[in-house]
């Protein structure tokens, strides 16, 4: 048992996973989309009918901002090495690697696969340059991608989602019948 968990723990995809921003905010807004609707659902000192039409909106309201945010990070990921070519010019890695792919493929192999696919890239350069390792910064370029994964995140997850959420949400519950419930509650409640 100790064993199989020390295999999890060390696995090189796993490591790589949790380093990813992406996949922490994913991990979390579906965590959120699962535990607070269960949490409403449980709680006894609700009325049923208030417990579903929170519990509904929430789940919405996480389920819009994981779309969101799979959108927003899929295109500021694309952009991402673009923006690295114009802020570092003369950086190596931004010259051997067409885009974001490309480089997290090549930043995710072991040194003798990064070898062989630093001699396929050498081998397509028409002028007499050679990318070498020791020139490749890594590490900006997996900077450049986190960073606009955490821009992206700000943008997606604290303005976009929001502004979308609101008017799309309302009427989805209404078509489920729980937010008119939820107005003749407060219209009873108010008289």
């Amino acid at each position: 048992m100790i064993g199989g968990i020390q295999n999890l723990i060390s696995n090189p995809t796993l490591y790589n996973l949790t380093q990813s921003t992406v996949t922490q905010v994913t991990t979390e807004t579906c965590l959120k989309a699962i535990g607070r609707p269960s949490f409403i659902l449980l709680d006894n000192q609700i009325d049923s009918k208030t417990k579903k039409f929170s519990a509904t909106k929430e789940l919405l309201y996480q389920l819009t901002c994981l779309g969101i945010y799979l959108s927003m990070i899929h295109q500021f990921k694309k952009a991402s090495f673009s923006i690295g070519r114009k802020l570092f010019k003369d950086e190596a890695v931004f010259k051997a690697f067409e885009h974001t792919g490309d480089f997290m493929e090549y930043y995710k192999m072991d040194e003798a696969a990064r070898a062989e696919k630093l001699k396929a890239i050498n081998s397509l350069r028409k002028s007499g340059d050679q990318f070498v390792k020791e020139n490749l910064n890594l590490n900006l370029g997996k900077g450049i991608i986190e960073s606009s994964s955490i821009l992206g995140t700000v943008l997606g997850l604290a303005i976009l989602a929001p502004i979308i959420s609101h008017p799309l949400i309302h009427p989805i519950l209404k078509t489920m019948g729980l937010d008119k419930n939820n107005e003749n509650q407060n219209k009873t409640q108010k008289a």
